[in-house]
């Protein structure tokens, strides 16, 4: 799992009203989570991020994935990229900014890739955050400890430093298919 692009949008623009982070997602091939995996994993993260809220997209969930009826049987990765999402927006939360709406939707033929679109007052912050979520679900994935207190004194000491506005400049590495 890895941040294949990202961009700073401005308040006006497609996703949202106010400013926001695109990430385009890439879960790997095959996506690295099947069903059973998926439930150990909430349970995992309920260990950890106790007040971890059920996030919807800011216009419903896009792209609704039947969920397979063997627990091995792989999925398509839609939950897990949505996962991450909500993991990094509570995260962005416990820095004391309420961010409460995202956006995540599959690129278009580009498979196992996903667009996360997450709102922020500090775009250092929400780009912080959810490189902290990707790490924290890898961790999990594979069963590994995390120290998720040391990641987020760091996150809320962005939070603190941090003025509003979009940070620096993500680097592109692929065109974002829009």
């Amino acid at each position: 799992m890895k941040i294949v692009d990202q961009r700073y949008l401005g308040s006006a623009n497609r996703y949202s009203t106010e400013p926001c982070l695109l990430s385009i997602l890439d879960l790997g091939h095959p996506a690295p989570a099947c069903a059973a995996t998926m439930a150990q994993l909430r349970e995992r993260l309920a260990k950890v991020l106790p007040g971890l809220r059920r996030g919807r997209s800011l216009i419903g969930i896009v792209g609704d994935e039947v969920v397979p009826e063997e627990p091995d049987a792989p999925c398509e990765g839609l939950q897990l990229a949505r996962l991450i999402q909500s993991v990094a927006i509570e995260l962005h939360r416990l820095t004391g900014d309420e961010v409460m709406v995202g956006f995540v939707g599959g690129v278009p033929k580009m498979e196992g890739r996903y667009r996360l679109i997450l709102p922020f007052r500090c775009g250092t912050v929400a780009n912080a955050a959810l490189t902290l979520s990707i790490a924290l679900i890898d961790a999990l994935l594979r069963d590994e400890p995390f120290d998720l207190e040391a990641g987020l004194a760091e996150l809320r000491e962005l939070a603190a430093n941090g003025t509003p506005g979009p940070g620096p400049a993500p680097q592109p590495t692929m065109p974002i298919a829009a």
